[in-house]
This record gives structure tokens, sequence and C-alpha cells, in this order.
């Protein structure tokens, strides 16, 4: 594909090879005047493009140098997953294994429901309704 600067050469090229500036003896100026203009914006353009190019490899860089420190504070993403598979209904299942040290917690399958790990301190609401010893 031709550039911008390469189209208005050529246009150029076009108007002065064919003498198609007309008769009247100031078009030839006006199209100059536009051929400038249009140069000026090809220029604008590349300069543009260029610095586009430079924020997007900033970007990048930024991005990048975020995941590292997301990985450093938070400890590394998928490797610290537990992945299992649910005893009930055989869904896979997949939790931060963090999970596993929280004594307040309930892991249940998202398909069946099925409770796949329960916190040590964990308090159901179920529990608290039922009497421990038969007084109401």
């Amino acid at each position: 594909m031709k550039t911008v600067q390469e189209k208005i050469a050529y246009l150029r090229g076009l108007l002065e090879g064919g003498n198609l500036y007309g008769k009247d003896p100031n078009s030839k100026v006006i199209w100059e005047h536009l051929l400038g203009i249009l140069d000026d914006v090809a220029v604008s353009i590349n300069v543009l493009g260029a610095n586009q190019d430079e924020l997007t490899e900033y970007v990048e860089a930024i991005d990048s140098d975020l995941m590292d420190l997301e990985d450093e504070v938070w400890g590394g993403g998928e490797d610290d997953r537990v992945e299992m598979e649910c005893p009930e209904c055989g869904e896979p299942i997949s939790f931060e294994e963090g999970f596993l040290y929280d004594d307040d917690v309930l892991v249940t399958c998202p398909e069946c429901g099925y409770v796949v790990h329960r916190g040590d301190n964990f308090l159901d609401i179920d529990e608290l309704a039922e009497p421990d010893d038969g007084q109401e």
C-alpha cells in the first residue's frame, strides 16, 4: 500500500504532467496550496503514527512490569490454584489454594452444590438453627 505522501506526489505528477491545472492562472496556485496542505497533513500523520508506536511500546512495557509486580505480590496467579473433581457429580472444580488454609470458608461445587471443602471455623446457618443437646 502506498503512503499518503506517495499518493500526493502521484497526484502532483498528474497535475503537472497532464497540465490539468486549467486555463485560469490562479488554479495552479490553488492546487499548489491544496497539495501543500496535503503534504503537511501527511507529515502530521506520520508523526502521529510514530508517536503511537512509541506509546504502544511504553504501555506494553508498563503492562509487563505490572504483571511481574502482581505475580510478586499475589503469588503467581495460576500456579496457586487447586484443581479437583467433585466427588458427587464429577464436575471439574478450580479454586485458590489459600481457601484450604482459611478456617472461615466453604467451597462448593458450582454444578451440584456439594461441599468439597469446609474450613474449621465455618458456621453453617442450618447448624445454628438446630439445638446441640435436644434443648430448645
